[in-house]
């Protein structure tokens, strides 16, 4: 009962955990009634019809205490809530109180207008409140109209943006959406606005677009004027780096759209699923000539595009100062960005050209291609180094060493065909000479003329170091101010039109634009001297063949080895790295001519040609033979060259084919005299390590030629005098007399009329072959050798010989050159010592007749047996004599 009247709160900060359950479990027990609101719910009466029935004290003492203690922990909890919510009930409270004082000031606000009202009603006139009526309703009217002009330009935003897009006014269209945007984003009220803020978004991006658009149009032709009115439009949008990236890929894209339009009118086969190698392959050889230059000049196009942009901002580069604004240090970093974007995409877009072409070129065929047009399509892929040399300052070692590869092969095959071509002008070649004027070189040649700037003078080293950078790939600065003024000027031309021209001659080709030189002779010449070849028809009376001192004997077929090594040293002059192997291909022409030479016209050599040939023409012919049909590391095989059977060799009257050997062998030597001219322009285009292989050339065949002139002329030289008879004759003179002679043998007689004739039928030949003073020098010099050794032959048959017998020997050889000096001009006559230093040899003692027979090479064993077995009396001497001549023959 005591606790019956404790107080009704209890202190849950005091109350432990079983305290706290057990009161959680005396809430759970109150019935939901109870908390029923107190106009809906009398708690007395409800206790009333609860109570127990019938009535008894314990049970009701139980409910009371069950009760009580329930309303004990319903306040305990409802003070728990009270103080954890006391701030913000203060709170709530100072806010009432808040609000309270306000509604005092509005009410004191609302009195004093009341006031005013009444002394406004009481002092002013009716008309009054009308027009300050008017004023409010013009100011709401105002803002209506305000709020109507913005939905009207709101919705014709995309009208006006389309006609300043087409103005190409790029900036002010993207600043009217965007100032659209900002105007509808600060009238969200409207609900039409809002609607038209999401089409302003849809114009915005088509306006981008739209861009986009002609932002590509910039890769084919770069207009000053619209891309800087495109960059200020996108600087506006602050996307100036995104739209660099996206130019970017629309130039690597106009690449490629480039291309293919490029091939595509010449493929025979074109569909939307046919790739770029695939149109290239179906291009025909005789049109990937001109498809190329097609190919090269729209791609030229794009580069050159590319090359004014980076120009452009080159020359509109904004340099801020340093000062620390975010602002200012956003801006430097874009620009340095663009700008090492642009230098990278210099790079970036030579190689997708260069790819291409690579691809193009390994499609197209080239080693079915004519000489011309290989050459032709060397000028085009040289000029497009050129420009990328201006564009990018690449050495387009890609395109420079897939060139060399396939130009190598292409060279190789075509040198073949030059060779088999050689080999069949050989074999049917008349060896007439060819009338050409006295002054006739290498130079007057059409496939030299391009070389005649480099030939003129080439001894100084100055020169030299010039032309190798005039025939250098890499551009010359001449070269480079040529292309730049393509990339500069505001032109559709472009440095490839010049292989548009038909008549385009291989100077245009390899040098700059063609104009007109005031130091070329030729031009001032008249019209039948511009010929190749001109007769020199100026001389009314021959010339006697003793008389000429110049001339120039040549054949059909060393003109076409000139030409031939012209259309080679034109390639040479585009790809100095192919240049050794062009030489090498050269001087494999001169020696197969050389070698075809000496084959058809020494076959039917008589005589011993131990004395005829030279150690080094020797060393020459053994390379020569060595090397054809013999495969090469290249797999180049040449067939050795039939001899003609057309030529006739075997008549006197035109000396057995005298006149084709002089042709032949004098072709040979102008052919090799050609080369000479060129070896310093050839040194001037290998690598400098690469000379000794031109000099060993020069020294170990060139200067050799002419020694194929003993050989060759020994064979008609040797049918001048009948040997047989001649020995005969020889045979039935007395050369054991005992008395000297006065008169000469009777066989001198007969050889000096062989030798007559042999003048006159050479005097024919004259007629037909112009013939100088070496040529004829060296004829009558193999008469002279051979009429020596046909007298030390004669002599050493002589069994018996006397001192008057040796002084007739003397007699008979001086009468014999004196005749022959007078008959061929010759002074002296040559190889005369070879007579008179063997008969002299008989009168020798025997010491110094030992040493004759032991240092003279030149004789035979027979003729030094036979001077042995005459000069000799004593019979050991002899013996002793003829065995140092049996040991000198076995070793």
């Amino acid at each position: 009962m005591e606790n019956r009247h404790a107080p009704p709160g209890i202190n849950t900060r005091s109350e432990t955990a079983a305290q706290s359950a057990a009161d959680l479990e005396v809430l759970k027990e109150i019935d939901h009634i109870y908390f029923s609101p107190p106009s809906e719910f009398d708690a007395a009466r409800h206790a009333l019809e609860t109570a127990p029935s019938p009535p008894d004290c314990e049970a009701i003492e139980r409910m009371f205490t069950k009760l009580k203690r329930q309303q004990q922990v319903v306040s305990g909890k409802a003070l728990h809530l009270i103080s954890q919510h006391r701030d913000n009930c203060d709170r709530e409270f100072a806010e009432i109180q808040n609000i309270r004082d306000q509604l005092s000031d509005t009410l004191e606000t609302c009195r004093k207008a009341r006031e005013r009202l009444k002394a406004a009603s009481d002092h002013l006139t009716i008309s009054t409140f009308v027009i300050l009526a008017n004023v409010r309703k013009r100011q709401i009217i105002k803002r209506v109209l305000k709020s109507l002009e913005l939905l009207r330009s709101l919705r014709s935003v995309e009208k006006d943006v389309a006609e300043l897009v087409n103005k190409k006014e790029y900036y002010e269209a993207i600043q009217l959406i965007l100032n659209s945007k900002k105007a509808a984003a600060a009238h969200k009220e409207y609900t039409c606005i809002a609607d038209l803020a999401t089409r302003l978004q849809d114009t915005l991006d088509m306006t981008e677009e739209k861009l986009d658009s002609v932002l590509a149009s910039i890769c084919y032709n770069f207009d000053e004027v619209v891309f800087k009115k495109l960059k200020k439009a996108y600087d506006l949008l602050g996307k100036t780096q995104a739209a660099m990236e996206q130019l970017h890929m629309h130039y690597s894209s106009a690449v490629n759209e480039s291309a293919l339009e490029a091939v595509k009118p010449f493929s025979t086969e074109v569909s939307m699923e046919m790739k770029f190698q695939e149109m290239c392959q179906a291009v025909p050889t005789t049109k990937a000539p001109l498809c190329l230059l097609n190919l090269c000049e729209n791609l030229f196009l794009v580069m050159r595009s590319y090359y004014l942009l980076v120009n452009w901002h080159i020359k509109n580069e904004e340099y801020l100062p340093s000062s620390g604004n975010v602002f200012d240090i956003e801006r430097n970093v874009s620009r340095e960005y663009i700008k090492q974007k642009l230098k990278a995409g210099l790079v970036r877009i030579w190689h997708d050209v260069q790819a291409k072409v690579s691809t193009f070129l390994k499609s197209s065929g080239l080693e079915e291609f004519p000489f011309e047009k290989f050459i032709q399509m060397l000028g085009i892929l040289r000029k497009l180094t050129q420009v990328a040399e201006v564009f990018c300052g690449d050495t387009s070692d890609m395109l420079t060493d897939f060139i060399k590869t396939q130009s190598l092969s292409y060279i190789k095959n075509y040198h073949r065909g030059r060779m088999e071509e050689l080999k069949l002008f050989l074999e049917n070649e008349g060896w007439e000479q060819c009338p050409v004027k006295t002054t006739f070189n290498v130079l007057n040649l059409q496939e030299f003329k391009q070389f005649k700037k480099y030939l003129n003078s080439v001894k100084s080293d100055a020169v030299k170091s010039t032309q190798s950078e005039t025939t250098s790939s890499v551009p010359s600065q001449d070269d480079s101010l040529y292309i730049s003024k393509y990339f500069t000027e505001k032109t559709s031309r472009t440095p490839f039109e010049i292989f548009r021209n038909e008549n385009v001659t291989n100077e245009d080709i390899f040098g700059l634009e063609p104009e007109s030189d005031d130091t070329d002779v030729s031009d001032d010449e008249p019209d039948e001297l511009r010929r190749d070849f001109v007769e020199d028809s100026d001389q009314t009376v021959p010339l006697s063949p003793s008389k000429v001192k110049e001339t120039v004997i040549v054949t059909n077929t060393t003109l076409s080895v000139l030409r031939n090594c012209g259309q080679y040293l034109q390639i040479s002059r585009y790809l100095p790295q192919l240049a050794l192997e062009v030489i090498m291909f050269m001087n494999q022409l001169f020696d197969y001519y050389f070698y075809a030479v000496h084959l058809f016209f020494t076959a039917d050599l008589e005589v011993s040609s131990a004395t005829l040939y030279s150690a080094k023409l020797n060393s020459v012919l053994k390379r020569i033979t060595n090397t054809i049909n013999m495969a090469t590391e290249d797999g180049l095989t040449f067939e050795c060259p039939s001899v003609p059977n057309h030529l006739d060799m075997g008549s006197e009257e035109n000396l057995h084919g005298c006149s084709e050997r002089i042709v032949a062998v004098e072709s040979v030597i102008f052919l090799a005299k050609q080369f000479e001219l060129l070896q310093p322009y050839l040194e001037s285009i290998v690598a400098p390590h690469q000379r000794m292989i031109l000099e060993h050339f020069k020294e170990n065949t060139l200067a050799v030629v002419v020694d194929l002139r003993m050989p060759v002329y020994m064979c008609s030289a040797s049918k001048a005098v009948d040997a047989k008879s001649a020995l005969v004759a020889m045979s039935q003179v007395r050369w054991d007399v005992k008395d000297v002679a006065v008169e000469h043998s009777p066989y001198v007689d007969m050889i000096v009329r062989k030798i007559q004739v042999f003048a006159l039928r050479l005097e024919n030949i004259s007629a037909r072959v112009t013939l100088n003073c070496d040529v004829l020098n060296s004829v009558w010099a193999m008469v002279s050798k051979f009429v020596v050794h046909l007298l030390v032959e004669g002599f050493s048959n002589a069994t018996k010989c006397s001192n008057g017998g040796r002084g007739l020997m003397q007699l008979d050889y001086r009468q014999l050159f004196v005749k022959l000096e007078k008959i061929s001009g010759l002074k002296p006559v040559p190889y005369q010592e070879y007579v008179d230093r063997y008969v002299k040899a008989y009168y020798l003692p025997r010491n110094e007749l030992e040493n004759f027979v032991r240092e003279r090479t030149e004789y035979s064993v027979k003729h030094l047996l036979a001077l042995v077995s005459s000069s000799c009396e004593n019979k050991r001497d002899r013996q002793a004599l003829t065995a140092i001549i049996e040991s000198k023959e076995a070793n």
